[in-house]
């Protein structure tokens, strides 16, 4: 997969030509870079000295997208730093990471994912070194780093982490800073590790007080000894203090202290000057060469998802390979990701997390914040251990170049069109055009343009422009005027409102090319069937008087568009899963399969259930994900309050989850089971709520089952029926739930507690306080029912022997649906 350098090295003067002396994209198609290779690249400036490009590239061997930000080192304004959820451990997509750099003086332009993670109950750790603003994160003995010094400069090498504790006279090494402690290890913990050390295996943990943190590397730290934990697997990590860890012989080094002990220690790297610094794995050049590294990778010749960062001269580049969608991007191997980045004149290079975790953000022209570029395998950003970011710390100044949102137009007669437009400053920072400074204009005989910009098109066909001006800078927008249209399409997919309610009609018209006709609905006919209501002139729909089912019709000439509605907010069938047209399984790290249910198997309403398999068992880390998706995504009319269908388990103690598109294009996810909770058996009613304040219309994308947890990961079956919209409260299905106990399950005591208290909820006619039965060692026992706090309250007798017992609810709701599972816990009485 060879470039010719000729050709590369014309096209970057042709690029830096274009983007000197103009702020239009510049695109190229080329098809004699290699012998049937074929590029097709569009770049664009996005910030001080920062350049953003998309890359597709077809060879014999395969299609690739590829990503790439380019920066330069030093540029004034610009910083690349290092990004994460604000601790240790835990995840965020690259966006939400960005998030916490947004500020008036900051403006995060590129980002991509970094360090591969723990997916554990430690997930989000990353695999290796990770120093954020000089924090030390986590680190450890021995890493390749991408690292930015305090000065600014980056860098790719290797780095050594050498610490140690002194006590007196004597010395111990620390193995790691947040890390898992292993055998004889001695381990610094910090509170941006997590709440406990989580450490395995009993041993000793000291905290020290009264240190300046964060911790940071190459200096010296004097603590005081606040408590000595000995024989203990985990402690509290105290926000403001650290926790000296240590197992077997950095057990008995720590065992010498006692509260109140002066304590010594140093973390230092062989670099003493970092600010930021992420770990990858394996570096994939050095010096202009590819790596001996590669050699030793088994996965080296497997294509996935890659990112990646690079360093050429005074420029640091990131790199996103999109993968494992066939037809779009085949994803690399790390030799060809190594190939091509050397082709791109780059001379040390690390390869990143990849797979579903590749993400690439940036700000485009024209976008106030940076957005998703890349297409990740798994439709959607997954959550990951941190990132490494380009930010721009360029003040807003005056606007200097004024954009239209479209270059070209198409409208039908009589219509009104308002013009976007925006500005860019003279650092690439989206600026408002302020409205008093816009001069709007229009070629002769195409229509009018209002002060405010304000478009109506001519009475006939024609073409001409619209010009937005301010200042020198002018941007136009050739429009074509149409009399006539081959297609119309009423936007609102079904009409579901109370009667006398009214709604705005919209509809898309289209000509023979399948492209867009803007059209207004005060230019189209309209018309509704017998007493389901009236549309005025402007299009405006008032519901009628009844609750029937009618139509609405839009008519331009003789083309038509129609839509179904009723008026009242009755439930509505989304999917009855009487035919798998629109459905298709998926999966991430589990197999799946699913078919409509024959003969004898489960079906909660009409003829069918959906019968869905998956086998999570495949030993791969990370989230396992088997996925029901929508071909074609159902759009749910109206405004509803939620979502739910029915469900068949056999006390699988998954996650059930989806995922829907809002009206502003936004992919949200909803919970229909909480982590863990996908534990019923047999047919229940799961569901989730949907906010008042979304942006409607949504439209169902997918159901999946998720598993991040190893040895929950399992093989099952479950079965879907009746995936229903509701708009008000209807007929109640819900089962009633636990939701808080103040006794843990299998928890210990060495006295009596003295009461059980059992917190239940119901989301529809509430509990049924006669149907509550309490056992206490199959033994019904006095339970008392506060109706307002949805609390049950049993006193506990001082005669409890010693020993386990067991608790058990059942109850029923006042519909009579019954607590899915059964509530069973049980607690220890050690001693008396």
């Amino acid at each position: 997969m060879k470039f010719c350098r000729r050709f590369r090295n014309c096209l970057s003067f042709l690029l830096v030509f274009v983007l000197l002396f103009s702020n239009v994209l510049y695109a190229a198609k080329n098809n004699e870079t290699a012998k049937d290779n074929i590029i097709e690249e569009s770049i664009q400036q996005i910030g001080p000295g920062t350049y953003y490009k998309n890359t597709n590239l077809t060879t014999p061997k395969g299609i690739f997208n590829i990503n790439t930000i380019e920066t330069s080192i030093g540029t004034k304004f610009i910083k690349v730093e290092a990004g994460d959820n604000g601790r240790a451990i835990g995840t965020a997509t690259v966006s939400k990471q960005a998030e916490q750099k947004y500020q008036s003086n900051s403006r995060v332009i590129g980002v991509v994912n970094g360090d591969f993670f723990y997916t554990n109950e430690l997930t989000g750790l990353p695999s290796g070194t990770n120093i954020i603003d000089g924090e030390i994160r986590t680190a450890l003995a021995n890493n390749t780093v991408f690292g930015v010094t305090n000065k600014g400069n980056c860098f790719i090498s290797d780095i050594e982490m050498n610490g140690f504790v002194q006590i007196r006279k004597k010395k111990y090494e620390i193995s790691g800073v947040n890390r898992v402690r292993w055998d004889n290890q001695l381990i610094l913990y910090t509170h941006s590790f997590s709440k406990p050390t989580n450490t395995k295996g009993e041993g000793t943990e000291v905290i020290i007080k009264d240190l300046e943190l964060p911790i940071v590397g190459n200096r010296s730290y004097t603590g005081i000894v606040e408590e000595v934990i000995k024989d203990i697997e985990s402690v509290q990590i105290p926000e403001d203090k650290i926790v000296l860890s240590g197992q077997g012989a950095a057990a008995e080094f720590l065992n010498v202290l006692k509260e109140g002990d002066k304590v010594s220690f140093e973390i230092n790297f062989s670099r003493d000057d970092i600010k930021h610094a992420i770990s990858g794995t394996p570096r994939l050049l050095l010096s202009g060469e590819i790596s001996e590294e590669l050699s030793k990778r088994s996965d080296a010749n497997v294509r996935h998802p890659r990112t990646a960062v690079g360093i050429k001269g005074g420029q640091v580049v990131l790199i996103t390979v999109d993968g494992r969608q066939k037809g779009f991007s085949d994803g690399m191997t790390l030799y060809e990701l190594a190939d091509y980045m050397l082709e791109q004149g780059i001379e040390n290079a690390l390869n990143f997390d990849g797979g579903g975790s590749t993400a690439m953000i940036a700000r485009k022209q024209g976008n106030v914040a940076a957005r998703l570029v890349n297409s990740p395998s798994d439709g959607r950003e997954r959550s990951v251990a941190n990132s490494i970011q380009i930010i721009s710390y360029a003040p807003l100044s005056e606007p200097k170049t004024v954009f239209l949102d479209k270059n070209t137009l198409k409208i039908f007669k009589n219509s009104n069109y308002s013009p976007t437009a925006y500005a860019l400053d003279q650092y690439f920072n989206r600026v408002d055009a302020e409205a008093n400074k816009l001069n709007y204009s229009v070629s002769k005989g195409i229509g009018t343009v209002t002060k405010d910009g304000i478009f109506t098109s001519g009475s006939n066909p024609g073409k001409g422009y619209i010009q937005a001006a301010i200042g020198n800078s002018k941007s136009k927008m050739e429009v074509e005027v149409f009399d006539k249209v081959a297609s119309l399409k009423i936007l609102n997919s079904y009409i579901s409102m109370e009667p006398g309610e009214k709604m705005q009609m919209q509809a898309k018209a289209y000509d023979e090319a399948g492209e867009e006709i803007i059209i207004s609905p005060s230019a189209i006919t309209w018309a509704v069937s017998d007493d389901f209501g009236k549309v005025d002139k402007t299009g405006v729909f008032t519901a009628g008087k009844n609750m029937i089912e009618g139509k609405v019709i839009a008519k331009i000439d003789e083309i038509t568009s129609v839509v179904d509605g009723k008026i009242g907010n009755m439930p509505i069938v989304l999917h009855g899963f009487e035919n798998k047209d629109n459905i298709e399984v998926k999966s991430i790290r589990a197999k799946v399969s699913g078919r409509l249910s024959s003969d004898n198997e489960p079906v909660i309403l009409g003829e069918s259930s959906y019968r869905f398999e998956y086998d999570m068992e495949t030993g791969d880390e990370g989230t396992a994900a088997a996925y029901l998706n929508f071909k074609d995504k159902i759009v749910v009319p109206g405004k509803p309050i939620e979502i739910g269908l029915w469900v068949y388990g056999n006390g699988q103690g998954n996650w059930l989850r989806g995922t829907y598109i809002n009206g502003d294009g936004e992919r949200k996810i909803v919970n229909y089971t909480n982590q863990g909770k996908f534990d019923w058996n047999g047919w229940k009613y799961a569901y989730a709520e949907i906010p008042k304040d979304e942006k409607f219309p949504i439209a169902l994308e997918q159901i999946y089952i998720a598993e991040p947890v190893l040895e929950n990961k399992i093989k099952s079956v479950a079965y879907f029926d009746n995936l229903t919209a509701l708009y008000k409260e209807g007929i109640d299905y819900y089962n009633p739930e636990v939701v808080e106990i103040n006794i843990a399950d299998k928890e210990e005591f060495t006295e009596v507690p003295e009461e059980i208290l059992i917190k239940v909820k119901d989301k529809g006619e509430g509990i049924d306080e006669k149907s509550i039965v309490l056992l206490l060692d199959n033994i019904q026992v006095k339970a008392e029912f506060d109706a307002e706090t949805g609390t049950i309250k049993h006193t506990l007798s001082d005669k409890l022997y010693k020993g386990q017992h067991e608790i058990w609810l059942r109850l029923r709701d006042k519909a009579g649906n019954g607590l899915n599972p059964e509530f069973k816990q049980s607690f220890v009485l050690k001693k008396k």
